[in-house]
C-alpha cells in the first residue's frame, strides 16, 4: 500500500453520468500516513475497491460528505464487506447526521454495529484518529442534504476535499491554504443557474484563493465531459499558476 496516495475509484458526477456509468462513481481511497480512508462510496464502490487492488478489510475510516446517492449508495455494501458481516467492526464512520439518523437514513440500522464509532461531521469540528485529524470545514449549500467540506491533516501533509454545493462567498474563507492536494467536485464547465454544484469558474476562484500545491478536479457531468476536463484543467493551471489535474477513473496520485 502506497503511503500518502489518493486513488480516484470513480470520477462521475451528475445523475446522467453516474447512473449510466459513463464514468465510474466509486469515490476516493486516501492513504494518509498509513491510515486508509474511503471517501464518498457512491455506486460501484465495492467493485472498484477490489478492481483497483484494494481490500475493504483494510479500511480504517469511512467518510461521507453528504447523503446523495452518487456519494453514498454503496455505503452499506462496503461496510458489510469491510466488517466481514459485522464480525469485525471498522474503527470510524464520519458523516452528517442525516446519513445515519432520522426518518430516512442511508446507513441501515443493523450495520450500526459494524462501526465501532460514529462521529457526525459539523462545521469547525476536528476528529482525531491515531496520527491524523479529520476536520469538518464549512457547510455547503446543497439541496436536500447536509453537506460539509472536509480536511485531512497529518503532521506533514494536508489533503482537502471540496464536495458538491452552490458557490457562495464563505467558500473563499472556510478552507486551509497551501494544502498538498485540494480536490474539487467540479460538475460544470460554466456556472449553471438553478443547480447546486460547482463550476470550473467557481473552482478557479477557490484555487486562486487557497493556492494548494496540486488541485484536482473530478465529479464530472455530461457537459463537463463534452468540454474536456483535461483542457479545462490546463486552462485553470495557466490562469492560477497552480498545477491542476483532471482526474480519471483509477488515477492514483502520490503526494
Amino acid at each position: 500500500m502506497l503511503k500518502n496516495s489518493i486513488t480516484f475509484l470513480g470520477t462521475g458526477g451528475g445523475r446522467v453520468v453516474v447512473f449510466r456509468q459513463i464514468r465510474h462513481s466509486g469515490g476516493i481511497w486516501l492513504n494518509l500516513e498509513g491510515t486508509n480512508v474511503l471517501i464518498d462510496p457512491g455506486p460501484g464502490s465495492l467493485v472498484r475497491i477490489f478492481e483497483k487492488g484494494f481490500d475493504t478489510r483494510d479500511i480504517d475510516i469511512i467518510v461521507v460528505s453528504h447523503r446523495h446517492l452518487d456519494h453514498s449508495a454503496d455505503l452499506n455494501s462496503v461496510i458489510e464487506s469491510a466488517s466481514e458481516s459485522t464480525k469485525k467492526p471498522k474503527d470510524l464512520l464520519i458523516a452528517p447526521l442525516d446519513v445515519v439518523e432520522g426518518d430516512d437514513p442511508i446507513l441501515l440500522k443493523y450495520l450500526r454495529k459494524a462501526i465501532k464509532e460514529y462521529v457526525p461531521v459539523e462545521e469547525n469540528k476536528t476528529i482525531p484518529y491515531k496520527n491524523i485529524q479529520i476536520i469538518g470545514t464549512i457547510k455547503h449549500i446543497h439541496e436536500g442534504a447536509d453537506t460539509y467540506g472536509l480536511e485531512f491533516h497529518s503532521e506533514n501533509k494536508k489533503v482537502i476535499y471540496v464536495p458538491c454545493g452552490k458557490f457562495y462567498e464563505k467558500m473563499l474563507e472556510g478552507y486551509s491554504e497551501n494544502a498538498d492536494v485540494m480536490i474539487f467536485n467540479t460538475t460544470f464547465p460554466k456556472k449553471v443557474e438553478g443547480y447546486y454544484h460547482l463550476s470550473a469558474e467557481d473552482v478557479e476562484k477557490m484555487i486562486e484563493r487557497y493556492k494548494p500545491k496540486i488541485a484536482v478536479i473530478t465529479h464530472f457531468s455530461v457537459a463537463m465531459l463534452k468540454a474536456d476536463p483535461e483542457k479545462i484543467a490546463a486552462r485553470m493551471s495557466r490562469k492560477t499558476g497552480v498545477k491542476v489535474l483532471a482526474a480519471y477513473d483509477g488515477m492514483r496520485l502520490n503526494f
